[in-house]
């Protein structure tokens, strides 16, 4: 109670505006996501209609029994759809045939999460406008419509965790949490030289994966608590980086042939985002070495907040606009202001 109340404390702070309406974005712990196809026969061979686009995306959810699921669907998002056997499609609204097939995305809320997250805003008097997902959010922010068109992988290596999505047109149709992140890295570089952990964070990030001939000499230089200067050689610093990025890796990799591997096509491409080493230098290298696939890092479209580290964050704020945006035609003058500060 007391972090949440501090956290929106600080919100009305930095906004210098009373909160009283929040959405939420709800952690990559306590999603699930479930991927099913359906077929609807149109009652006669025609235009496909908006009408036509929602049954098969409701048979969809009936094929996959969502609603035994119990959980809170934040979000159903088409993959792909077809009319008549014909090529996927992202736009069959229009197209002329006697059935339609999609393949449909749910990304379902922990219920337990929701009521908690109730429970808590509720008796801070502060009313919930909806439950969205920043995975979903920072995939269609990040990944362009080839990209997701082509099947992409998108691999998210936070603080605590990294988190994997394979994302299909507007859709994730895979979704997997590995227990691992940066936080792990800087921990492990704080127990091996025994410093504390400010310093040891500072020492992955200036970490250097590919060092030249001036790096490779290079001594990684911190202060500790008393303000005393540490330093240390490379080869020390070297063990428990690699030591721990390697476990990363191997999880990944494992992850990517086991399970990914079965929702991704022949040019797929892997993304890197997060905070976690996709702002180390060779971090994005060292990994596709690892995977045995090239990797890129994406840039989100915002002047101001483009780091890796805020990707997650801006994919939900996108989301958040589409939701107002659709709630009415007019748009308020505040939320325009918003969305060019974010641009």
């Amino acid at each position: 109670m007391k972090a949440a109340r501090d956290s929106v404390a600080a919100a009305e702070l930095e906004a210098n505006s009373k909160i009283r309406e929040i959405y939420v974005g709800v952690p990559g712990e306590f999603v699930h996501v479930s991927t099913g196809e359906a077929e609807v026969q149109l009652e006669a061979p025609g235009e496909i209609t908006e009408e036509n686009i929602n049954r098969v995306q409701d048979a969809a959810a009936e094929a996959l029994k969502i609603a035994e699921l119990g959980g809170y669907v934040m979000h159903r998002s088409p993959a792909w759809f077809t009319v008549d056997d014909g090529k996927k499609t992202m736009m069959p609204l229009g197209a002329h045939g006697e059935k339609i097939r999609a393949a449909v995305s749910f990304v379902v809320a922990d219920p337990q999460f929701v009521e908690d997250v109730k429970e808590l805003l509720g008796a801070m008097g502060i009313t919930i406008l909806g439950f969205l997902s920043p995975s979903l959010g920072e995939s269609l922010l990040l990944l362009s419509l080839e990209e997701r068109d082509r099947i992409a992988l998108l691999i998210d290596v936070g603080y605590l965790n990294t988190e994997i999505s394979v994302v299909e047109g507007d859709a994730i149709t895979y979704h997997a949490m590995l227990p691992m992140g940066g936080g792990q890295i800087t921990a492990e570089i704080c127990e091996e030289l025994r410093i504390p952990m400010r310093a040891a964070e500072q020492i992955k990030r200036s970490y250097v994966f590919n060092p030249d001939e001036f790096d490779q000499d290079a001594y990684s230089e911190v202060y500790d608590e008393r303000g005393e200067r540490l330093s240390f050689p490379r080869d020390y610093v070297q063990r428990p980086v690699e030591k721990s990025v390697d476990e990363l890796s191997d999880m990944i990799d494992l992850t990517l042939k086991n399970d990914a591997a079965n929702f991704l096509g022949p040019r797929s491409q892997v993304f890197l985002t997060g905070g976690g080493i996709a702002l180390m230098r060779g971090g994005r290298e060292y990994l596709a070495a690892k995977i045995g696939r090239p990797v890129k890092v994406p840039v989100a479209k915002s002047a101001k907040m483009n780091s890796p580290v805020y990707a997650s964050a801006l994919g939900l704020v996108d989301l958040i606009f589409d939701s107002i945006e659709q709630q009415g035609p007019k748009e308020c003058g505040g939320i325009k202001k918003l969305k060019g500060w974010f641009k």
